[in-house]
């Protein structure tokens, strides 16, 4: 009887299973390619923003071993005049838009100008790969200093978009500026400010408009 014959099961079988099996295996593979896409993202991030802030306190810094030529610096007062100092002592001073900044990518080798916080940010972002969206920001919190990188690839796993909705890979990092002399500098500095507008006789907004334009005064003089 028909019921009893069990000739050609193992096909019906298989032909049920199999393509099941295959739709695992490829959505397993797909997965597979979206988190090493996913990990070469930050890995290229994580680069890039630990270099900028490694290099940020000379600009004239070899990308890789943070060398640099004999005599190469960024000026006396590159503090004050291009790195948010001033804001974040006084919430004021002519650097407010190098406090917080961000440069986009993917960035080109030929493009120039613009303040020196900018140019450095440049730097990292011209070492990302093409293939790369994003940005890469600094923010100077005075004694905290930070450079981050958000990084997207455009490119999209369809089959993996169907699943989960979003197949976009994306990657997120932050490195902090070290410089322990400026660190102890500024500690001192912010010491020294506090107590002279306190105790000033012209009032604590007249004194902070006073300190920030000779200190303006002296930075230009040294640029």
């Amino acid at each position: 009887m028909l019921r009893e014959d069990a000739s050609g099961s193992v096909t019906l079988d298989a032909s049920l299973v199999f393509p099941a099996i295959m739709i695992v295996t490829f959505l397993m593979l797909f997965f597979a390619l979206f988190k090493a896409q996913g990990a070469m993202a930050y890995y290229a991030a994580a680069i890039s923003g630990e270099r900028v802030a490694s290099n940020w306190t000379n600009s004239a810094k070899e990308w890789r071993t943070g060398g640099y030529p004999e005599g190469s610096y960024d000026g006396l007062y590159w503090r004050l005049s291009n790195d948010g100092l001033l804001t974040g002592l006084f919430g004021g001073g002519e650097s407010d838009q190098d406090r917080a900044l961000s440069v986009s990518f993917p960035a080109s080798e030929e493009e120039a100008g613009g303040s020196l916080a900018s140019r450095k940010l440049r730097a990292g972002a011209v070492k990302l790969s093409p293939a790369l969206r994003g940005e890469i920001g600094y923010d100077n919190k005075l004694l905290w200093r930070q450079v981050s990188v958000h990084a997207e690839d455009p490119f999209e796993l369809a089959p993996l978009r169907r699943f989960m909705g979003s197949a976009q890979v994306e990657a997120g990092m932050s490195a902090t500026v070290v410089d322990p002399a400026e660190t102890v500098r500024i500690f001192d500095l912010v010491r020294y400010y506090t107590a002279k507008i306190r105790g000033a006789q012209e009032g604590e907004s007249a004194y902070r408009l006073k300190a920030v334009r000779v200190l303006e005064e002296r930075a230009g003089a040294a640029d």
